[in-house]
Parts: C-alpha cells; structure tokens; sequence
C-alpha cells in the first residue's frame, strides 16, 4: 500500500491561493508565445485558466469560513508547480503573498517595532513567523530562535512533496519577506539542512539584515 505521509495533515487555504494567484498571474491566456500555433495552444490555456479560477473560488470560500484544507490536496498542488520551469519563482512569490497576508494581521506595527529593544522586537518577529508558518507546514513541527532568525521545522509539507528540497524555498520566502516588513530590512536567508536530502530537520538561517535593493535572494 502506497505511504501517504500526509494524510488527516490539514493546512490553511492560504496556501494553495497563493500559488494559484501566482500560477495564474505567469499564464495569462493574452500571454503568446513566438512561433506558438493559438489553434492549439488557446483553447488548452482558456481551459487551464477555468480551471485555475474555479479552483480559487473554492478556496476563497474555504478561506472565508476559516475552514483548512487536506495536506494532501495542497501537496498535489506543489508537485504539479515543481514540474514548472518557473517553479523557484512562483515558491518565491508565493511566499511573499503569505507573508503579506499575516502581516496584515499583526497587533505590533512595524513603525512601533523599530522603537523596542532588538531582543524584544526580534521576540516579536519570531513568534509572528511561527504563527504564519504553523498555518501551511501541515504536521509540521516548528522551532524559531535566534536574532534575525534560525528556523528548524520537521515533517514540514514541502520535504514531504519533494525529493530535492526545492520546495522549501516558500518557507524561506516567507521568513524573509516577514522579517522585511517588520524591520524594512531584508535578510539573505540560507536554506542550511533539508529533511527532503537526508537531513533530520529543515533549517533556515536569517542573515544579519541588509538594506533592500533589487529582488530579494531566499534559498
């Protein structure tokens, strides 16, 4: 019998939206390709996007009613991004949007942040993180210390979805575009030890933060 390792796992709707908002943004059907044959390619598109957009309905809907979706449901969604040339960017983007989402949530304004003490301030960025995390790792266990941030998650959904570990760059984006908002600050995040290679947990490392300038860097 095939292992399903997420299986009764559940994660937010949140999820899933972002990588469809993403998904749908990079394949606009107006989108059109040299030497493409539209005879072909546009009606495919156009059922691609109605799928696509009835898919978001839902989970809007879900999201609306605070309801969670199956792990197992998200995962096939990433697996079907990860066969996408452009997978690393819509993680990336992906990642971003939930951050942004959370952020807005947030009973601590960044402007009051940059007034507390670093260690109380960095308190406050780590247990934002976690509360934004826990909401897509699935089963995942979570453990933030450290100032910007050291991140250790195990059994997280994306180490279980993919063999290579290039999912956990979502979680990677997510960590750098919150502490991003909280400080104005963007942090070189380094994806040390992954789960999905061997290792006994994920790991991310939150460098010293830097001014922004140009795209952020997550790995």
């Amino acid at each position: 019998m095939e292992r399903r390792p997420l299986a009764r796992a559940t994660v937010a709707p949140v999820l899933p939206l972002a990588l469809l908002h993403r998904i749908r943004e990079r394949d606009r059907p107006q989108e059109v390709l040299e030497d493409e044959d539209l005879a072909i390619s546009l009606p495919r598109r156009l059922g691609l996007t109605v799928v696509v957009e009835s898919q978001i309905q839902r989970y809007e809907e879900a999201a609306r009613r605070n309801q969670p979706i199956q792990a197992d449901e998200a995962g096939d969604l990433l697996r079907l991004v990860l066969r996408r040339p452009d997978a690393e960017a819509i993680l990336r983007e992906a990642g971003h949007d939930i951050a942004r989402r959370g952020f807005g949530d947030r009973r601590i304004t960044a402007a009051a942040i940059r007034f507390m003490p670093k260690a109380i301030a960095y308190a406050v960025i780590r247990r934002k993180t976690q509360n934004v995390l826990r909401r897509i790792v699935g089963r995942g266990r979570i453990r933030i210390t450290g100032r910007p941030l050291l991140i250790r998650m195990a059994n997280a959904l994306t180490a279980a979805v993919d063999a290579g570990g290039t999912a956990c760059l979502l979680y990677a984006a997510v960590a750098e575009e919150l502490v991003y908002r909280y400080t104005q600050r963007r942090p070189v995040v380094t994806h040390t030890r992954c789960q999905a290679r061997g290792d006994a947990f994920c790991e991310w490392e939150c460098g010293e933060t830097r001014p922004s300038q140009g795209p952020p860097r997550t790995g």
